[in-house]
């Protein structure tokens, strides 16, 4: 996905966000800030997609901060916000007619828990009340019964952020239950609010699929060129591609890979024009 205008300003509100996260430093924060303008005005283009031109604001501000993880407290705040509702959510699936459907829709919802986003907020702190209230509106787009199809293969299946990843297994029993295999993609290192490998071993979500991956690198997004051999093979032999969030979305849509679903809320205009669907709304978009 390439940039849209408002993207620059975006990107550097998410810059002074994690600053502010990562130092009460007022000087520092304003070095943070000036290194995120630096790098935006060399790379800002619309020959650039907009997860490579955040990797490299990112990358240079987390230099700049000397911190190589500022979402670290939020992170531990979504998982245990997820865990907390996770139990029941599991009950309520399980009594469904259509439990594949209700655990996609719990999963996309999952995706709300996302810090930074100009014009957005996490519902970090009523997460159950936004959590139904987001359940009552279901899907803007709902392809869920051509991801149920695809899902007894093997599944290549992309996160996104910490908290949404154990939504995410309400998913995974699903498509287990189908016959489906599942490897899972997490963040080579920190970056944002995304879930890692250490993430992932913290919570003993490993036990939960077939195997774990990363992207071998800190990227916003899916970076082709940095993913080790066996994501590229992942990628290329799934019977589906599972894609978390829109940091993979605007990663992929540069991409031919198929099929693939797009799990995630809209949170801003520009995504929200591309996929085409209206701002905030819940998708689960299959491309064949």
């Amino acid at each position: 996905m390439k940039p849209a205008p408002e993207c620059a300003s975006c990107l550097l509100s998410r810059v002074h966000f994690e600053a502010a996260l990562s130092t009460d430093d007022y000087k520092l924060q304003m070095k943070a800030v000036k290194t995120g303008l630096r790098v935006l005005a060399s790379t800002f283009d619309t020959g650039r997609s907009t997860n490579v031109i955040s990797t490299q604001v990112h990358r240079e501000v987390y230099e700049t901060l000397h911190d190589r993880d500022p979402y670290r407290e939020l992170k531990k705040m979504s998982n245990a916000a997820a865990l907390k509702l996770l139990p029941s959510l599991k009950r309520e699936i399980r009594r469904s007619e259509n439990p594949f459907r209700d655990a996609v829709i719990a999963v996309t919802i999952g995706n709300t828990l996302d810090f930074g986003v100009q014009g957005f907020e996490a519902p970090i702190e009523n997460f159950n009340k936004a959590f139904k209230e987001l359940g009552s509106r279901g899907l803007a787009i709902d392809d869920t019964d051509q991801i149920k199809e695809l899902a007894s293969g093997n599944v290549t299946y992309l996160t996104d952020n910490c908290g949404e990843i154990i939504l995410d297994t309400l998913l995974f029993e699903e498509i287990r239950a189908l016959g489906g295999t599942i490897t899972l993609v997490v963040r080579g290192a920190p970056i944002l609010n995304d879930a890692t490998m250490e993430d992932v071993q913290e919570i003993g979500l490993e036990r939960a699929v077939d195997r774990v991956l990363t992207t071998g690198s800190n990227a916003v997004g899916i970076c082709i060129r940095e993913v080790p051999d066996e994501v590229k093979v992942a990628l290329e032999s799934a019977d589906i591609i599972i894609s978390k969030g829109m940091a993979n979305y605007e990663s992929l849509t540069e991409h031919n890979y198929r099929p693939i679903a797009y799990l995630m809320q809209a949170k801003c205009k520009p995504v929200a024009e591309s996929v085409p669907t209206v701002k905030g709304g819940l998708i689960a978009k299959i491309e064949i």
